[in-house]
């Protein structure tokens, strides 16, 4: 029994090292070849990974973040920064790179140097505003050229109108007003509208204004409001957007009556009365004399404001007044303000101003004890009490302008009744484009 165990034993053991021997041989003899082919295919992947390699130029839009300067995104971009400072002094003739804003894009399109590892800027194109792009180019010379485009903007009207539920702000805004045209059509009615009692569920509205819109970007910015209107207890106030010839613009009414005719109280702003309208002892001269306007006192250098819309007359230094400033706001009413430390930027003789510029600041320059502003109304070429007189005579359109106004208008209507038909109106071709938009 043992003896059969030992052969059979001796017989396994032959065969296993004879299918080792075959295994060995036949794996030995298949390696070139599949190293062949595994050398063959690391070519071929090596030969398409070449082939997969980008050659210039290139192009990127760069986002601003916060920290960035237009040298620092340009150099981590791989530009050298004497290139970098030669883009910036190109620039700099058309736009202050120091305006860039944090998220404000930048679309650049570079290449390869001939001659190093850095690259070279070919193009830069970035957005200085709403109506303007600026681009820089590389000349054939190898100078940068910058140049400022205005953009093509659609023109369009938009009229909202709807009725009062909740307030004028919150029903108007879910009808689609732009805010700010909200904003301008409160402060117009202001005059004659009490916004705090006078509006009340029922009330109806309506404002036509117009918007300009970058196609490319999506973005739209409103113009003007043109009109607006509301029946308060079937009471209708309307307004209408006009610029006489050779004046500022202003709301006026369907008869061609000017809306804003408040003359301001005060102004300037948190300021106290210390010598009123009247006889005083002077507190100078030591006698009585008239004091023929209203005196605030205020810190050195509080602004001072118009106190309504007007053209400056006079603005020098005026005896005991010291530095003074008269501005005219119609044939018979006059309004001046003395003492002042210094004038605002651009105020001068026969500059326009507003309600509520700052035209100057308080001092105490001429004949004064102290920091402060006199202030003056003078109607009819005599002085009156500031503080007693709140208002201006109406001050109407008349002859050629009022005709002029009647037929801008009928055109505003038109327009009008076109945007609440169609939603909004593209801006008609010349010659027949109205005069609003040369306003707008």
């Amino acid at each position: 029994m043992r003896q059969k165990l030992a052969r059979y034993i001796t017989i396994f053991l032959c065969l296993a090292v004879a299918y080792g021997l075959v295994l060995y041989l036949y794996t030995d003899n298949s390696r070139p070849e599949n190293e062949a082919l595994s050398s063959s295919q690391n070519k071929v992947n090596q030969t398409e990974t070449v082939a997969e390699v980008e050659e210039g130029p290139y192009d990127e839009t760069l986002t601003i973040t916060a920290g960035d300067t237009l040298a620092s995104i340009l150099n981590r971009l791989g530009i050298p920064i004497n290139q970098a400072h030669e883009v910036i002094e190109a620039l700099s003739s058309v736009y202050n790179p120091k305006d860039l804003k944090v998220g404000q894009e930048i679309y650049v399109v570079y290449d390869d140097q001939k001659e190093g590892e850095a690259y070279d800027l070919k193009f830069l194109r970035l957005r200085a505003d709403f109506e303007n792009d600026i681009e820089l180019v590389r000349t054939g010379e190898g100078f940068f050229q910058a140049t400022k485009y205005k953009k093509k903007l659609k023109h369009t009207y938009v009229a909202i109108e709807g009725n009062i539920k909740v307030s004028l702000y919150a029903d108007a805004l879910r009808a689609g007003a732009s805010p700010k045209m909200l904003y301008d059509m409160i402060k117009a009615f202001s005059f004659d509208v009490d916004f705090q009692r006078d509006i009340q569920p029922g009330t109806t509205f309506s404002l036509l204004y117009d918007t300009y819109k970058d196609e490319e970007s999506g973005n739209e910015r409103p113009g003007e409001l043109l009109a607006a209107k509301l029946v308060i207890d079937n009471k209708p106030y309307e307004i209408y957007r006009f610029q006489p010839t050779g004046s500022v613009p202003g709301f006026y009414t369907p008869l061609g009556e000017a809306v804003q005719k408040a003359l301001l109280k005060t102004p300037i702003d948190g300021a106290r009365i210390n010598s009123g309208f009247g006889n005083r002892k002077h507190p100078i001269k030591g006698y009585t004399k008239m004091h023929t306007g209203v005196d605030f006192g205020a810190p050195k250098g509080t602004p001072i404001m118009a106190a309504g819309d007007g053209i400056v007359e006079r603005c020098n230094q005026f005896g005991g007044y010291g530095n003074y400033i008269c501005i005219r706001h119609d044939g018979s009413t006059k309004t001046a303000y003395a003492h002042l430390s210094r004038y605002a930027k651009g105020i001068k003789t026969g500059s326009k101003v507003r309600q509520n510029q700052v035209i100057g600041y308080v001092g105490s320059t001429g004949t004064a004890t102290g920091p402060h502003l006199h202030f003056e109304l003078i109607q009819n070429g005599k002085h009156v009490n500031p503080t007693k007189v709140t208002q201006l005579p109406k001050t109407k359109l008349l002859g050629k302008v009022l005709q002029e106004y009647k037929v801008f208008k009928e055109k505003v209507e038109r327009i009008k009744a076109e945007a609440t038909k169609e939603g909004s109106k593209e801006e008609p071709p010349s010659p027949s484009k109205p005069k609003v938009l040369d306003e707008a």
